[in-house]
This record gives structure tokens, C-alpha cells and sequence, in this order.
């Protein structure tokens, strides 16, 4: 089975402008060895990420993947929708990073949906730039 969840995450750490952003670098305890993390999270921030540095936050947005297309009674495609969170204390920086995985997205066969959102939280002193996307995948793929 295949994870379309993976597959976004995968492709916004292969970009270089969001990797050199987002990256952390970690010492992990068991091996003591310096790791690279990212500032990437599925659904929502846990309480022990670091909200001081640039953050994205992968969410749907319209409930789970649907089947697209049938044909003969049976699912020949699936239909995602992702809403990617950017969020920042730095206006330009939310933009900067909002416009690499719009790029992203749009390589992975996204189209840019309306709504989503574009201001500044007084509560948290970040600037949030979100940002929805819908994909139908190629007929017959449908292992998700």
C-alpha cells in the first residue's frame, strides 16, 4: 500500500529551499550521532516543536482521499486534498517557503484550490500562509 501522505512530505524535504529552512539538526540520545530533521508535521504541532523557527503543517482539508473515477463498478482513481500550513514570525520568509511548496505541490500534479488563508495571529506572533491542493491520481492507481 502506498501513502500519498509520504509522498508530499518526501517531495516539499526535496526541495532545497525548503530543506535548508526547515531542516534541525539533532543529536539523537541512542547513537549520539547528528541527525537532520524536519519542521514538517502531518495534522497539527505537537507541544514540544519549536515555534520559534518556520514550521509546515500537512492537513486535508475535505475529509480522507475519495474515489475520482469508476469504471465497470470499481474505483479506477483516488482524489486527495491536502491543505499545507506555512507558518513563520517572519512575513517574507512565510511567503518564501509558501511559494516552494506551492512549486512543489504543482510538480507533484496539484492544482492550487481557492480559500485557505493569509495573516498574522496576534496570539502566537506568526504569520500563517495555508494553502489547499487537490490531485486525482492516474487511472488504475489506487493502492492508498
Amino acid at each position: 500500500m502506498k501513502d500519498m501522505w509520504m509522498n508530499v512530505y518526501n517531495a516539499l524535504i526535496a526541495n532545497e529551499t525548503i530543506s535548508k529552512k526547515l531542516s534541525v539538526k539533532e543529536i539523537n540520545p541512542d547513537s549520539g550521532e547528528e541527525e537532520i530533521s524536519y519542521q514538517i508535521k502531518f495534522f497539527e504541532a505537537p507541544e514540544t516543536f519549536d515555534t520559534s523557527k518556520p514550521f509546515i503543517i500537512i492537513d486535508v482539508f475535505d475529509g480522507p482521499q475519495t474515489n475520482a473515477y469508476y469504471g465497470s463498478d470499481k474505483p479506477l482513481s483516488s482524489k486527495f486534498n491536502f491543505q499545507i500550513n506555512v507558518e513563520s514570525m517572519n512575513r517574507m520568509l512565510t511567503k518564501e517557503i509558501a511559494k516552494a511548496v506551492k512549486d512543489v505541490m504543482l510538480a507533484q500534479g496539484y492544482g492550487q484550490l481557492s480559500g485557505g488563508l493569509d495573516t498574522y495571529f496576534k496570539e502566537t506572533k506568526r504569520f500563517v500562509d495555508a494553502r489547499r491542493y487537490r490531485k486525482n491520481t492516474t487511472i488504475h492507481d489506487t493502492d492508498y
